[in-house]
């Protein structure tokens, strides 16, 4: 059961750094859309009337495509001086609340999302914009990225309760603790080694 339980989040994991990825490129591409209005804005005095709409879609997409990554990686900032301070059979069981408790909560949030897509479906909502985009589209995305995210939770916190319930805390604590200064100097390293070696 617990392998199947790690195949099955490694799967979600998979998913998640991609949408990441495209997270991180839509970012850059906001980047240069908004470059592009300003510059033509200053010297052509010409507008594309458009950069508010689309670089505001990309980063509402973004911003939830990127969240079950940041989980995957365990980047989200945490608040854990307290929690580091107990003993490790108390801490286990805290991991494992705070990951329910962020499931509970992306579940109210993710059914709020898809409802609204819903409802811009029925009526046919489009933006009030240039473009008339079909409100729909950015809402889907933005709608899946949470989805996405509430799966990794849900496949993470069924792998370490399994691994609480067969004793494996160590395996528990790497899967959901914060990372530490240690771990991340070793990834700046290894993008460092990754860069020279490109070279």
């Amino acid at each position: 059961m617990l392998h199947v339980a790690t195949r099955l989040r490694r799967a979600v994991g998979a998913l998640s750094s991609l949408m990441g990825l495209a997270a991180g490129w839509g970012f850059v591409l906001c980047a240069f859309f908004i470059t592009f209005e300003v510059l033509a804005r200053s010297i052509f005095r010409f507008s594309t009337q458009s950069t508010t709409e689309i670089t505001g879609y990309m980063l509402a997409f973004g911003l939830s495509w990127g969240l079950g990554h940041a989980l995957n990686t365990r980047s989200h900032v945490r608040i854990d001086m307290l929690v580091n301070r107990m003993p490790q059979p108390m801490r286990i069981w805290l991991h494992l609340l705070s990951l329910l408790l962020l499931g509970i909560m992306m579940a109210f949030v993710a059914k709020g999302a898809w409802d609204l897509v819903d409802e811009s479906l029925l009526f046919g909502a489009t933006d009030i914009s240039l473009l008339r985009t079909p409100l729909a589209i950015p809402q889907g995305l933005w709608a899946f990225g949470l989805i996405v995210f509430l799966v990794q939770i849900a496949t993470m916190l069924f792998e370490n309760l399994l691994l609480a319930l067969s004793g494996q805390a160590s395996q528990l604590e790497r899967n959901l603790s914060s990372r530490g200064y240690v771990e991340e100097a070793q990834e700046a390293l290894d993008a460092l080694a990754e860069v020279e070696a490109r070279r």
